[in-house]
């Protein structure tokens, strides 16, 4: 459980420790912050200070799991990110990606709003891994409604293969957007939770079974990523935006 008194140190290190809530904590503390920043760095732009404040929370949890990011001075470390991310959001906004729209929610449902953006964090990390061809296949398949004939000739392609490709990229993203969703720091916890993931897309292997049935019997931070991972997927593809 979160209370006001955990310091923003703490909440970094369980936050590289792959623990999520911990991120949305440091979020909620955070980002009123960032947004005013934004918006002294944009020019008074809203929506030029969201993406800039959108990009820098995602920078920041980035950082964290990967083991760097700041120790303590949160904000500080917010502010410089800002500054960075709006002096280039008006030009990777034409290169960008779309992903799933964020929902229009009040600000009192701060609650709702945060998961929103952690969820739109996670399908962005998730798509930009994907291979140049299988983006380009959800972007035509998914934002523009072409089907497989017309993503085939856009591609390449025979449309049998643009058709398995579009499968192939929409599993892809969905299993993606679960890695980045629930990302633990140490190597073994991190293999356990790409076999959660395996097994909960339907593609487990058996012999891995014995070891990861061992790994979350004496490991119970993974036990509780692998609940939050069945609960997340049970919500698959709304939250990724694919269906």
């Amino acid at each position: 459980m979160y209370v006001e008194s955990v310091e923003d140190a703490e909440l970094c290190e369980q936050v590289r420790a792959g623990d999520s809530r911990a991120f949305r904590l440091l979020w909620e503390r955070h980002v009123a912050m960032a947004r005013q920043c934004a918006i002294g760095c944009t020019r008074g732009s809203a929506a030029d200070a969201e993406d800039a404040v959108s990009d820098a929370m995602l920078g920041l949890l980035q950082a964290l799991r990967g083991g760097r990011g700041p120790v303590g001075n949160v904000p500080g470390y917010l502010r410089v990110s800002v500054r960075r991310a709006a002096a280039r959001t008006a030009a990777r906004r034409h290169r960008e990606l779309p992903v799933a729209e964020l929902p229009d929610l009040p600000a009192s449902e701060n609650g709702c709003r945060v998961t929103a953006y952690f969820d739109a964090a996670c399908a962005r990390e998730a798509l930009l891994g994907l291979s140049e061809q299988r983006r380009i296949a959800v972007r035509l398949f998914a934002l523009e409604g072409k089907g497989a004939g017309q993503i085939g000739e856009r591609l390449g392609i025979a449309p049998p293969a643009a058709s398995s490709l579009v499968y192939r990229a929409k599993e892809a993203l969905r299993a993606g957007y679960l890695r980045h969703h629930v990302s633990p720091a140490d190597a073994e916890c991190a293999d356990v939770m790409d076999r959660v993931v395996a097994s909960l897309r339907g593609r487990s292997v058996r012999r891995h079974t014995a070891a990861v049935s061992s790994h979350l019997h004496r490991c119970a931070a993974c036990r509780e990523r692998g609940r939050q991972l069945r609960d997340v997927n049970a919500g698959l593809p709304q939250r990724v935006g694919v269906k």
